[in-house]
């Protein structure tokens, strides 16, 4: 029965990796909502939690290409009610009515490790891990609506054969060919993130392996279509992909 939920869970992670949703719909500002002025040490993520708003469609709102927002500058909140205060290296923010405690996901007993310190086996079942490059190298198709059809992921572009590395740790649930996609790894970091690795030459681990944050788990290969070589790289929450460069280091 385990077993059968197992293969039941991958296979439809599969069918979501592989299905592209054809939308014509872009980034558009709802007429609802306040405008919150960025303070030092701020980030889009935390901004997106105290406000209760999708990350996806904060920085969407606000036509943001990436995660880097500046101090001083203003974003544009969708649906909110009133601004909000965020009291810097606090766990809490506060509304005008009553103070609430931030989400367990950015608490500071569960925020994101740095990098080669805490090993992402640590982390708990709902917790945000810390992404990191899973092969240096520029950015050649970026995630979102392209020609009607909505990419899923991002393309990085490299040397042939050069080592992928897991973005974070946790464990292989995929490691096999898909269709359009050539030779395809897929890691669940926990019960709501994961991330997909896509025409790579060679994989390194296998389907039940164990791995830690920046752990080689392949080497970089050609994309069938165009020949070229480079890495096709998906992060995903509760088996919805997200745009990567909200979750990647700058």
């Amino acid at each position: 029965m385990l077993h059968d939920k197992k293969n039941l869970f991958i296979s439809l992670l599969i069918l979501l990796f592989i299905t592209a949703c054809a939308t014509t719909s872009g980034p558009g500002r709802n007429t609802n909502g306040v405008y919150h002025r960025v303070k030092e040490g701020e980030t889009l993520w935390r901004i997106s939690q105290a406000y209760n708003c999708d990350l996806d469609k904060l920085a969407e709102a606000n036509n943001l290409p990436d995660s880097r927002i500046e101090a001083g500058s203003v974003l544009f909140i969708p649906n909110a009610a009133s601004t909000i205060s965020i009291k810097p290296g606090t766990t809490s923010y506060k509304t005008a009515d009553t103070a609430k405690k931030e989400p367990p996901e950015t608490t500071r007993k569960n925020r994101a490790p740095a990098p080669g310190k805490v090993s992402d086996k640590k982390t708990s079942q709902s917790y945000r891990p810390g992404f990191i490059w899973p092969v240096k190298g520029r950015v050649s198709s970026k995630f979102g609506v392209y020609k009607g059809i909505q990419h899923n992921g991002i393309k990085i572009n490299g040397k042939e054969g050069t080592s992928i590395l897991a973005s974070a740790g946790g464990t292989v649930i995929h490691s096999a060919p898909i269709k359009y996609y050539g030779e395809t790894i897929i890691i669940k970091h926990n019960s709501i993130y994961s991330t997909v690795y896509s025409h790579l030459k060679k994989r390194t681990v296998y389907a039940g392996s164990t791995v830690r944050r920046g752990d080689k788990i392949g080497l970089l290969g050609r994309e069938e279509k165009t020949g070229k070589p480079c890495l096709h790289f998906e992060i995903r929450y509760k088996n919805r992909a997200k745009n990567p460069l909200y979750y990647l280091p700058k």
